[in-house]
């Protein structure tokens, strides 16, 4: 009775947990993420896996204990973002300053970074790509998109068309394996096709 009551509980839990990790993953979207927010998160998933692995073995005691302790690293997490959430609503935001086309121009260039061991056809104009891709500026590393964030969908285009969202694609995707990965290095002279961007 007591092991039924235990998993019982211990679905309960995790059904819990789950759904308030669910609401700290939407506030922590919202403040900076930190290596303090990731600790959390896998203490949880040690702390969980021990109590699973505890209620299946018939150690109750074990499996209560430990979720006693994910209720308390759930609380301290929930306290830590909410401490970092009023710590950066308490910094006023700079303003973002509009950046400048560079004083010097990048030449367009293209490496390849792999290929795979079988090629058995290349892209040419009117291709139909699919591409995964991360567009970063150079002169900060930073990036400024990225298919990765977008559902990991890959951005589907014509070679060749007007369809490329940065016309220096046209360019350094010709001759591209299925499957090869490229690193493009875009002038400010190709950017992207939309206007204002």
């Amino acid at each position: 009775v007591r092991a039924g009551r235990a998993r019982r509980h211990l679905r309960a839990m995790q059904l819990y947990v789950y759904m308030s990790l669910i609401r700290l993953a939407l506030l922590a979207a919202a403040v900076a993420p930190t290596a303090a927010s990731s600790d959390h998160a896998v203490k949880m998933q040690q702390i969980i896996g021990t109590a699973r692995i505890a209620a299946g073995n018939g150690d109750t005691t074990l499996a209560l204990a430990s979720l006693d302790k994910l209720q308390a690293q759930l609380d301290a997490w929930r306290a830590a973002i909410a401490e970092a959430a009023a710590a950066a609503a308490a910094v006023p935001a700079a303003e973002a300053a509009v950046p400048e086309p560079p004083a010097e121009e990048t030449a367009f260039s293209m490496n390849v970074t792999y290929v795979p061991d079988k090629c058995r056809r290349k892209s040419v104009e009117g291709s139909v790509m699919r591409v995964h891709y991360v567009g970063k500026v150079v002169a900060t590393n930073k990036a400024f998109a990225s298919s990765f964030h977008t559902g990991s969908q890959p951005f589907r285009f014509v070679l060749g068309s007007d369809e490329a969202p940065v016309a220096g694609w046209n360019e350094g995707l010709v001759g591209m394996c299925e499957g090869e990965r490229r690193r493009l290095m875009v002038p400010h002279r190709l950017p992207y096709r939309a206007p204002g961007t």
